[in-house]
């Protein structure tokens, strides 16, 4: 473990997104020389002029200002993987139109760095993106053995799943807990060594890289249940008279109660997919997923639900599609950040367009260039003019401490929907608004 204290090790990173970035980050902050590959060209353009390629603000002065020999950013794997002694893939794991998990990303992010790979050279490469068990070394093991490698003796493979949250300022990479699972008790003792010079808290060596794989999707898993029982309650509880956010003020007195958030859906890159992988595998051996599927549909049904409840306050506002338009307030799947991969904004926005209704943006995080043809961008506050509604699509703080009132006075119509419960619905209603709210009768 001396090299470890040394610094003596060349990390590399595959994949330099929200994931792999901030990871090359904290290890070459750490002391260590961090090789970053991505085929992106822009993002290593971006990357090498010292600018931050991701929606995330908080790397925006983070990024070393130009190249040295301990922070280097390459698109070419057969100059940079004979250089390291650790690889970590960082590459999108994203579902296919069939639900299915699209393994084109970390089979070609093997098949570049295992070629690249001199015999006994025993380098270490682990895989952080999100898969279904037993994939790792499915999907890596041919590949070494296709370029004349000895698995377990020219190189070693291990499973690392990235827990981190994006926008999240506490639950950091180098604060959150970390799994690795690997094929040799030596390797996952070195590898969770090697992490734990990064992390403030403890990381652990379970195991096989199967549990390891099985650990990240259940955690998902479980969220997106937790999520989906929400949200299924923001349909009920109001058609009995109740608002569903008194009830989780309530509930939430217990010590052991979890609260969550109803929403206008779930997005990102990770809880909307990740089911899916244990779903297939689990049908491939004939197993029921009835608990995960269902909550799957309560989920990506939210969108249509939420435009549904848009249309029916139209109407009783005698409002009409064509000569209405809307203004979605956030367009990025969670709050303080640019990411949109997976954001129910889209598919909500898009509900309303198709019944004519003109719908506009404005959304600090996202660049015009990330938002659908659709859609009309309003660049700042001063812009809100002129619109029949507001839905709260994202809970940016940006939006907490602007100046309602003034909006108002702007508005054709004073409608208001609250989608992500974000808002003081009581302030706004005194300031003459008319207020809606997803779980509320």
């Amino acid at each position: 473990m001396g090299r470890i204290a040394d610094r003596e090790i060349t990390i590399g990173v595959v994949g330099l997104g929200y994931v792999g970035l901030p990871t090359a980050l904290l290890f070459f902050e750490s002391g260590y020389r961090v090789i970053g590959i991505d085929s992106c060209n822009s993002v290593v353009s971006l990357l090498k002029e010292g600018k931050n390629p991701i929606g995330d603000s908080e790397f925006d002065d983070k990024i070393p200002p130009r190249q040295e020999k301990n922070w280097i950013i390459t698109s070419s794997y057969s100059d940079s993987i004979k250089l390291c002694d650790v690889v970590i893939v960082t590459v999108p794991t994203p579902v296919t139109s069939d639900k299915d998990l699209d393994e084109r990303n970390v089979l070609g992010a093997g098949e570049s760095i295992f070629q690249n790979i001199p015999q006994k050279s025993g380098k270490i490469i682990v895989l952080e993106s999100t898969v279904y068990p037993g994939f790792t070394r499915k999907i890596w093991s041919p590949i070494v053995l296709e370029n004349g490698l000895i698995l377990g003796e020219d190189v070693h493979i291990a499973y690392c799943p990235e827990r981190y949250n994006p926008g999240d300022k506490h639950s950091t990479i180098a604060k959150t807990t970390r799994i690795v699972g690997s094929m040799s008790d030596e390797v996952g003792e070195f590898l969770a060594s090697l992490y734990s010079s990064i992390s403030e808290v403890d990381v652990i060596h379970v195991g096989s890289m199967e549990v390891a794989e099985s650990s990240k999707l259940i955690e998902n898993v479980q969220r997106d249940i937790n999520i989906a029982l929400v949200n299924e309650l923001s349909m009920i509880l109001p058609s009995l008279g109740i608002d569903i956010e008194e009830v989780l003020d309530a509930a939430s007195t217990k010590w052991n109660f979890h609260r969550y958030f109803p929403g206008i859906g779930v997005g990102g890159h990770c809880i909307p997919v990740d089911p899916y992988f244990l779903i297939d595998q689990a049908n491939e051996k004939n197993n029921a997923v009835q608990l995960i599927s269902t909550a799957r549909l309560i989920n990506d049904q939210m969108p249509k639900h939420v435009s549904d409840l848009i249309v029916e306050i139209m109407r009783s506002h005698n409002l009409s599609f064509s000569e209405s338009s809307i203004l979605v307030m956030g367009w990025s799947y969670k709050p303080n950040i640019g990411d949109i991969r997976g954001s129910p904004s889209l598919d909500l926005a898009r509900i309303l367009s198709d019944l004519g209704i003109a719908i506009s943006v404005l959304d600090p995080f996202v660049p015009k260039k990330d938002l659908p043809d659709f859609v009309k961008v309003v660049d700042d506050i001063d812009q809100i003019k002129g619109f029949d509604m507001i839905v709260m699509a994202t809970a940016h703080d940006f939006f907490q401490g602007i100046n309602w009132g003034d909006i108002l006075s702007k508005m054709s119509n004073n409608i208001i929907f609250d989608g992500r419960r974000c808002l003081d619905l009581e302030e706004l209603r005194q300031l003459g608004w008319s207020v809606y709210a997803l779980g509320k009768p």
